[in-house]
């Protein structure tokens, strides 16, 4: 079979290869000359006709229309499956290829939803590298592939589409577009399980970086009753990746149970990077329940596995962390260096969450050093402006309060009032909000 190979010329070809003349493919319903004009392509077999020929050949008419192998559709998953491993592993280039591959193939086949998967893992793989901007036109693309039945793989890109938005600080644009997805899928006669699970554990995410945590136990508590029908294993060690950032200090044991539920799977799965993203999780709660010391190892083999597996913006995000962890214990100068080399690495992938947490890092850090400090007020600054405008109030409010303080030990009484009223007005527009003091 050629890449050009018309359906004329592949029935004439499978009809030799089984050793039939014209007239015993065509009979008893259509003649051999009927039979001759579509081989030569004078004639177009309707569906029909397609079917009779494609009995006798022994294949599936559409395999026969689209010139696909009767396996294509197996093979070109288990191509996906690997090359969903290899970019986990680090291997970018091999599991771009393998995209491609059955991106190019899916096409020729007419086989959209494996065209449409190939896309949103070729979105995976720019993601994992840094270009937000590329992944998310990948995914964008994706979507147009998909029909109204396929919810499972919409939910999927989705949640991709919404995290490359959040990434870029239109927060509020992703909240609005993961709640509408989850509202389609939830008014659906047979919700489907897994569509629930994936945007779910998108949108606890989100909230997380909000600080909105009675929504986001809200919505674990709603998804909780379809974990047993879950099918996808990968999502289940997600939901459970994320929603074990919510357990507060005393329910650390079922923290543990959960990042170990999760890395238990994806050990299974052979899934690199998602191993160290329960690392980072794991120091994550540690950090909050004030176990620093235990916090930072965790933010250390995190940092590692993504160093290793090359996923760029989840090393700045895991490096942050353990630069917090150094300031916490005191160690400025370490962690001024690894929040340099992470605010670098934010600068260039343009994540606006992640470019405003450096800034407040360096900002503390210079502020604890030289108490009115003008370097710290202006990274302070920054980052109150920026976590503004990516929609990220609570943070808004924690780094107005941080600003006040800075300017009010340096003597600027004026700006410090100025800075604590904005932090005040921010903190009205949360329902609920506790302010909290600062770590």
């Amino acid at each position: 079979m050629t890449e050009d190979e018309s359906l004329g010329a592949r029935i004439r070809r499978l009809r030799l290869e089984r050793g039939l003349t014209q007239r015993e493919l065509a009979e008893p319903r259509y003649t051999r000359a009927f039979l001759a004009a579509i081989e030569a392509g004078v004639r177009v077999p309707n569906a029909e006709t397609l079917a009779h020929v494609a009995g006798t050949l022994g294949v599936d008419p559409d395999d026969l229309r689209h010139g696909r192998p009767a396996d294509a559709a197996t093979t070109l998953a288990g191509v996906l499956a690997e090359a969903r491993r290899e970019l986990s592993r680090g291997r970018t280039a091999e599991a771009a290829a393998k995209a491609a591959d059955v991106e190019r193939l899916a096409r020729r086949y007419a086989l959209p939803e494996l065209q449409c998967r190939a896309v949103h893992l070729s979105g995976d793989v720019a993601l994992h590298t840094g270009d937000v901007g590329a992944a998310l036109g990948r995914y964008t693309t994706a979507k147009t592939l998909l029909d109204a039945e396929q919810v499972t793989l919409r939910a999927a890109v989705v949640a991709r589409e919404a995290y490359c938005l959040q990434i870029t600080g239109a927060t509020g644009e992703a909240i609005t577009l993961l709640e509408t997805e989850l509202r389609g899928v939830r008014a659906a006669t047979d919700p489907d399980p897994d569509a629930q699970i994936r945007l779910t554990s998108a949108l606890v995410y989100t909230f997380l970086e909000l600080d909105w945590r009675e929504r986001a136990r809200r919505l674990e508590r709603e998804a909780l009753p379809l974990l047993p029908r879950v099918r996808n294993r990968e999502w289940l060690a997600q939901f459970s990746v994320t929603v074990a950032q919510l357990r507060r200090d005393h329910d650390l044991a079922d923290t543990e149970r959960l990042l170990g539920e999760a890395l238990a799977i994806y050990t299974d799965l052979g899934l690199t990077r998602e191993i160290g993203i329960c690392q980072w999780a794991h120091g994550y709660v540690l950090r909050r329940v004030g176990r620093v010391g235990e916090a930072a190892e965790r933010f250390e083999r995190a940092r590692a596995i993504l160093l290793e597996v090359g996923a760029v913006q989840d090393v700045a995000g895991a490096t942050l962390e353990l630069a917090e962890a150094r300031r916490l214990a005191g160690d400025l100068d370490e962690a001024e260096r690894l929040a340099t080399e992470a605010a670098g690495i934010c600068h260039r992938t343009q994540h606006q969450e992640c470019m405003a947490e450096a800034d407040r890092l360096l900002g503390r850090i210079a502020g604890t050093r030289t108490p009115g400090d003008p370097i710290a007020d202006q990274l302070l600054s920054r980052a109150a402006d920026r976590y503004e405008e990516s929609g990220l109030t609570a943070e808004l409010v924690t780094t107005s309060r941080l600003l006040g303080e800075q300017r009010r030990a340096g003597g600027n009484v004026e700006g410090a009032a100025e800075s604590f009223r904005r932090g005040l007005l921010a903190a009205a527009g949360l329902p609920g909000l506790l302010v909290t003091p600062c770590e």
